[in-house]
């Protein structure tokens, strides 16, 4: 299913870069473009913390005040990249059934920069209603740094509130084709296509209109079943196709402890658990038992809202 997959929806959405100039924010005495505000509005945009050290400066991903957001960018795209040349083939090109290799191909070009907003985040489901609440939760916990990169995109003066956010983000929408979702470690238990039984229909339909000719050839009241037979077949392949294309459509169910606090959790206790194993290298039978019983009273594994990983660290 485009855009939702495994209980979490991706978000693909290309915003317009404004035109002209604006006031460079370094100084008073210059002007700079939207495009270069923009880069430095990002460039300033505290990251996950992805180190000890920088844990400690306390200036953390406006990102991780969500308690939903698993993965988020910001990226400014200026221009399509060019592939190069089509191929030519000689023999057309000499024949002049081709274009000549001095006559250039078209190059696209995209009309302005854009904004370029990508993130995953824990969903029910891929309905608007879904995304609707997400951009509006995503808006109350980061409205001020929302609104100084997007002033620099087109439709910025058309955001005066949570809903004039959640607008903007929808009509700029891109559908996502092709999500990454790594949460299952296993096959996930999906159903079996009756195959049988969608394939049943075509059979018959078939064999009615085999049978109809090759008895219609002696007796001409058969020929009703040949014709009846050529109606339904390709009505029943349209069936059978139309449900297998259904069933490839509908998203993966969502992996065991795949949201965002049962991830936190999880990777909460494999640092711990590490220590906590080369710690009891060597212990003996008595002392394990206790001090892993210790170790389940502390980090408490069934827990998953503390003790956990902080959103937007980054630990190994």
């Amino acid at each position: 299913m485009p855009n939702f997959d495994g209980g979490h929806y991706f978000l693909t959405v290309l915003i317009p870069v404004r035109a002209g100039l604006c006031s460079d924010p370094r100084t008073d005495a210059t002007v700079t473009s939207h495009a270069q505000a923009l880069r430095g509005r990002l460039a300033a945009l505290p990251t996950a913390l992805q180190t000890p050290a920088t844990e400690q400066i306390g200036l953390n991903s406006p990102f991780a005040r969500s308690d939903r957001t698993h993965f988020a960018r910001f990226a400014i795209l200026d221009d399509v990249a060019f592939n190069g040349r089509g191929q030519r083939d000689p023999i057309k090109v000499a024949l002049k059934l081709s274009p000549q290799p001095s006559v250039t191909d078209p190059v696209d070009r995209l009309p302005c920069p854009f904004l370029i907003f990508v993130v995953d985040f824990d969903a029910p489901d891929g309905s608007d209603a879904a995304l609707r609440d997400y951009l509006t939760h995503l808006w109350s916990v980061m409205e001020p740094e929302l609104r100084e990169i997007l002033e620099h995109t087109e439709g910025h003066d058309r955001i005066p509130d949570a809903a004039g956010f959640v607008r903007l983000i929808r009509a700029c929408q891109l559908e996502t084709t092709m999500p990454f979702n790594d949460y299952w470690q296993g096959a996930p238990p999906l159903s079996p296509l009756p195959l049988k039984k969608l394939l049943l229909p075509a059979i018959l339909s078939a064999a009615a209109l085999v049978l109809g000719l090759v008895v219609g050839m002696f007796e001409d009241e058969w020929l009703w079943l040949a014709l009846a037979g050529l109606v339904a077949l390709p009505l029943a392949l349209w069936f059978a196709y139309s449900r297998v294309m259904a069933a490839g459509a509908q998203p993966f169910p969502m992996a065991p402890r795949s949201d965002l606090p049962s991830v936190l959790k999880a990777l909460y206790l494999q640092q711990h658990f590490t220590r906590f194993a080369i710690d009891m290298q060597g212990e003996s039978p008595e002392a394990l038992h206790a001090a892993f019983g210790e170790f389940l009273a502390t980090h408490r594994p069934e827990d998953v809202a503390a003790p956990t990983q902080h959103r937007g660290v980054v630990r190994c």
